[in-house]
């Protein structure tokens, strides 16, 4: 079976086209992986693979509508992130952008519904995955806000923050930041900075990204989505289930950690002066969802889609152990498959 044939089946694609992944903001590379055997971390046939379960259900989820005209893919084709993508999401450009999508429909209703967000017209959306966040072109080329996106003063941090997904709403200047868990736990720590953990680095830079004055993005707003399976969280499994109940109290010890650090390495631009706005804004933008209930919005408007998805898979002659990988991958997020 051809290989975009293939990937059309197992994500689930109405239609696909042979460059699909730039538009959403995937290498090559990562695209190819999909197909690997089931030991690759990123091949959709590893159950435990968190990144390939996001990339299916918010696609499904949105309908794999990605409508961005005339902007060109957000990755080029040499898998680099396309600034003039984002300079169109920002400051006048935008105003093309938003006229550019009357057709916009309500789409996204399911998301908003979850989350429990205003009913304001989010349907013009752009759904981006795996978006790190020190790169030149999501800052616009600004060196001061593409090093500002922590509160300490970190420099080639490329690893610093990397979003499962993003979800931008340039009419409402909006950014909707995944962090996707499936058996993995948060981790303690990212390149050269020990101790501060995967959550917590999520939060400063969105709160950043949206807050500093030298920011392409100064005004935006932002959520945080952990999306996570209900039983390791109800029953108090993971890390994330006591940092999201007592976000609070964990901000709180995040400030006590940065004081630990080193004073050579504190941003004074950034921190302490800023750190009341950021508990202030983490504590109420930090949203938990079921990975069962992003299901739930997809089966609401085709109950039997999960059976007939799989029922597909097994009629283009896709492996049988790969599709018993894939159904474990489901029933690990609490999916009833």
């Amino acid at each position: 079976m051809d290989e975009s044939v293939k990937i059309k089946h197992i994500l689930n694609m109405p239609d696909i086209r042979e460059d699909w992944f730039r538009w959403y903001g995937i290498t090559e590379r990562r695209k190819e992986s999909l197909l690997e055997n089931s030991s690759h971390p990123n091949s959709f046939f590893n159950p435990n693979s968190e990144s390939t379960l996001t990339l299916f259900m918010l696609g499904n989820l949105c309908r794999w509508d990605q409508r961005i005209p005339e902007l060109g893919p957000p990755r080029n084709e040499r898998s680099d992130w396309n600034r003039k993508f984002f300079e169109r999401l920002t400051g006048d450009s935008k105003k093309d952008y938003i006229s550019d999508r009357k057709d916009g429909r309500s789409k996204d209703q399911d998301i908003v519904e979850i989350l429990g967000l205003d009913r304001r017209a989010l349907e013009k959306h752009v759904l981006l995955f795996e978006v790190e966040m020190y790169n030149d072109a999501v800052h616009l080329g600004s060196e001061k806000s593409k090093h500002d996106i922590s509160f300490l003063d970190i420099e080639g941090a490329n690893g610093w923050v990397r979003y499962d997904a993003v979800m931008i709403f340039p009419e409402n200047e909006r950014f909707m930041f995944f962090e996707s868990k499936l058996e993995s736990d948060l981790s303690y720590s990212s390149k050269d900075h020990s101790y501060l953990d995967q959550m917590m680095r999520g939060l400063e830079t969105a709160h950043l990204l949206t807050e500093k004055e030298d920011s392409p993005y100064t005004g935006w707003d932002f959520d945080y989505v952990l999306l996570c399976p209900e039983l390791l969280d109800s029953y108090g499994l993971t890390r994330y289930n006591r940092k999201v109940d007592s976000i609070g109290r964990c901000l709180v010890e995040y400030n006590d950690l940065l004081n630990e650090r080193p004073r050579d390495e504190i941003n004074q631009n950034c921190y302490p002066d800023d750190f009341g706005s950021f508990v202030k804004r983490a504590s109420e933008r930090i949203n938990r969802i079921y990975w069962k209930d992003l299901a739930s919005a997809i089966t609401n408007r085709k109950d039997d889609f999960f059976s007939d998805y799989f029922r597909r898979l097994e009629k283009v002659g896709i492996m049988d152990d790969d599709i018993k990988n894939i159904r474990r991958k489901f029933r690990l997020a609490g999916i009833r498959v």
